[in-house]
């Protein structure tokens, strides 16, 4: 799921919409079109919709993107790149032990940031985009490859006891589990915990990877 300032999900009080900063204002109005998304799926997500619900002009839109009729993909774009960018962090932290670095890669999935009902909203109707249109196809892509490549990263520093199967498999069952999780929790909470979530994800990658 790549990355950039944090994207919160909950619309901008309207009473300070006009006097933010421009990059603030730009991931306020992100933040509108993932709300919009889960709500009214990509076909309601129009750009005067967007606007009217952030409390800004139509005309507004040409000053924080690049190309406002492709506002849906700027928001994809925008989610991927930042969320490959919270991978490479954790990664790229010295501080942690190579197991600790794994551990918050998951952390990091399953934090609210990024496992809430609307963000799963918004994936949904994004990943019905990337069957249709060739531009959303191409950074789905980007992003899966981009994302596995760090998970082999994070994997090759491990410290081992006997790895029992090969990286680049352990990488693809890792990632089925990590998404399939995310997507229970996401569905209910209650059937699956954010804790339970996270402990699963962590289990997996011991059993795969045995440490030393």
């Amino acid at each position: 799921m790549t990355k950039t300032a944090s994207v919160k999900i909950e619309p901008p009080p309207r009473s300070r919409a006009r006097r933010q900063a421009p990059t603030v204002r730009r991931q306020d109005l992100l933040a509108v079109t993932v709300s919009c998304l889960a709500r009214l799926g990509p076909r309601g997500t129009t750009g005067r919709e967007i606007c009217r619900q952030a409390g800004v002009s139509h005309g507004l839109l040409r000053h924080y993107f690049h190309n406002p009729e492709n506002l849906l993909y700027e928001t994809y774009e925008e989610l991927c790149d930042h969320f490959i960018a919270r991978f490479e962090a954790v990664l790229a932290d010295d501080s942690l032990q190579p197991w600790d670095a794994l551990d918050r890669f998951f952390a990091v999935l399953y934090s609210e940031e990024w496992a809430n009902t609307d963000l799963l909203g918004a994936w949904m109707a994004f990943w019905t985009m990337v069957r249709t249109n060739a531009d959303f196809a191409a950074k789905s892509e980007e992003h899966n490859v981009r994302l596995r490549e760090l998970l082999a990263l994070a994997i090759s520093r491990l410290p081992t006891g006997g790895q029992t199967v090969k990286t680049e498999d352990a990488v693809v069952i890792i990632s089925a589990v990590m998404d399939g999780l995310w997507l229970d929790y996401c569905l209910s909470p209650t059937r699956t915990t954010r804790d339970r979530a996270l402990e699963l994800c962590c289990l997996t990658a011991r059993r795969l990877i045995p440490p030393g």
